[in-house]
């Protein structure tokens, strides 16, 4: 039997209540920041999001120097690496929600999503998306997020 957490029935949960309210017209064309400390991941990234305008930042603290030379409105979605050296996520997460507070944000891991924290699972501008993924899985938590972000 599988049992979900607490934190993945949170996340399963806005996933399906969101399902019926996407976008249908320009779906999928976004504008977002990849933070990852691994080019590899930050360049496959990029092209699963060929139609989408991609910045990247390889450490918490550059996402900030890239957010803080960003308006709100110009960037869509920011999809943040749960483990890079210096700044720590919840670090990361903080400076992203003090240049942005209302930024769509997307945790990005190999371990469960119990490991965002509570303040993250329960602001309902968030998602997460276990690694690896594939192309639909990331567009999937970036609409996700998105759409929360617009309720």
């Amino acid at each position: 039997m599988n049992r979900l957490t607490p934190t993945e029935k949170t996340f399963a949960s806005r996933a399906n209540s969101q399902s019926s309210q996407r976008k249908e017209a320009g779906a999928g064309t976004w504008k977002v920041l990849i933070v990852d400390d691994d080019e590899m991941v930050r360049r496959v990234s990029s092209r699963m999001l060929v139609e989408s305008e991609i910045l990247v930042a390889g450490s918490g603290a550059e996402a900030c120097e890239v957010l803080e030379g960003q308006s709100a409105e110009g960037l869509d979605c920011v999809l943040l690496d749960m483990k890079m050296p210096g700044l720590s996520f919840e670090e990361s997460f903080k400076g992203i929600r003090r240049l942005h507070p209302d930024m769509p944000v997307v945790a990005c891991s190999g371990n469960s999503s119990d490991s965002v924290g509570e303040g993250f699972a329960e602001d309902h501008r968030t998602g997460f998306l276990g690694k690896p993924f594939t192309r639909q899985e990331l567009k999937d938590a970036i609409d996700r997020a998105i759409q929360s972000s617009s309720v």
